[in-house]
């Protein structure tokens, strides 16, 4: 009797302890001595507007120790942090992002669409974000490719180099060529490679030391071959339960989500599962 006492006891002291406290920057999920690496999509698209300041700040908040931001080129060469070819979208103006010069970025407004709450904010160069990330969070820059690119990979790793955050970001692109450009300019950058799905072929890509997959392409034997090659695994973009822990359960390193705090919480309960298991 007072042996069902006790793992009552420690069961409910694990929940409450996992609960409170098991949220930190890397939260355990897939084990007790497994992070798994919470990466905030679009800087945290779900509780502010997406590739913002406000967003980015959010995600420090919540203790996010990754955001995923993307990256674009204006015609006049200035780097902007926006997911869309086109400002409709998110700012109301039907101008694509390789017609636009850096002094229209003013006239623009994507927080109104998101909340009332934001109303004002505005598309950040990515020189902004790398000053409001500094080193309190590492930045997964998704180089865009639209062909109207005129030497992009240099100008972002020289942006790097100027605020020395060269060791603090991870470059990572759909576009194999960029990638290989980037490794070439400076070996020593961290890169993700970004797919919807993952041929057998490219799991050992020497210019990716690591891979974003769409979460539900994800396969256990997928994730074990790229481990080992020596490469992480993410997945995205999952922002429902079941989405996350599809992506959990394929031994993935990290989970790539809108809605950082869901994660989270999902994390924190798993944990709690298998302690309660580990205990009985």
């Amino acid at each position: 009797m007072m042996k069902t006492i006790r793992k009552t006891a420690i069961v409910m002291l694990l929940f409450v302890y996992f609960l409170t406290y098991g949220v930190l920057p890397q939260v355990l999920a897939a084990g007790i001595d497994t992070p798994m690496i919470v990466v905030a999509h679009r800087a945290g698209a779900k509780v502010a507007p997406e590739n913002t300041l406000a967003a980015l700040e959010q995600a420090i908040r919540d203790g996010a120790p990754i955001a995923e931001i993307d990256v674009q080129q204006l015609s006049d060469g200035t780097l902007i942090v926006m997911h869309d070819s086109n400002f409709k979208r998110t700012a109301g103006e039907d101008v694509c992002v390789w017609d636009t010069e850096a002094d229209v970025l003013s006239t623009l407004e994507v927080g109104s669409t998101f909340s009332a709450a934001y109303r004002g904010e505005q598309i950040p160069t990515l020189e902004e974000m790398l000053a409001c990330a500094g080193e309190r969070i590492t930045l997964m820059i998704e180089l865009k490719y639209t062909g109207q690119e005129q030497e992009l990979e240099e100008s972002v790793l020289a942006l790097l180099q100027e605020y020395d955050m060269v060791d603090e970001c991870i470059i990572g692109s759909m576009n194999k060529g960029i990638l290989q450009r980037v490794k070439e300019l400076e070996p020593d950058i961290s890169t993700v490679y970004i797919a919807h799905d993952l041929g057998e072929d490219d799991y050992d890509l020497e210019y990716a030391d690591s891979y974003s997959i769409e979460g539900k392409n994800l396969t256990t034997d997928m994730v074990e071959a790229i481990h080992y090659e020596g490469k992480s695994v993410y997945g995205w973009t999952a922002n429902t339960s079941w989405a996350m822990r599809q992506i959990v359960n394929s031994g993935a390193d990290g989970v790539v989500t809108d809605d950082v705090r869901l994660l989270q919480t999902f994390l924190r309960e798993n944990a709690c599962r298998k302690a309660f298991k580990s205990v009985y």
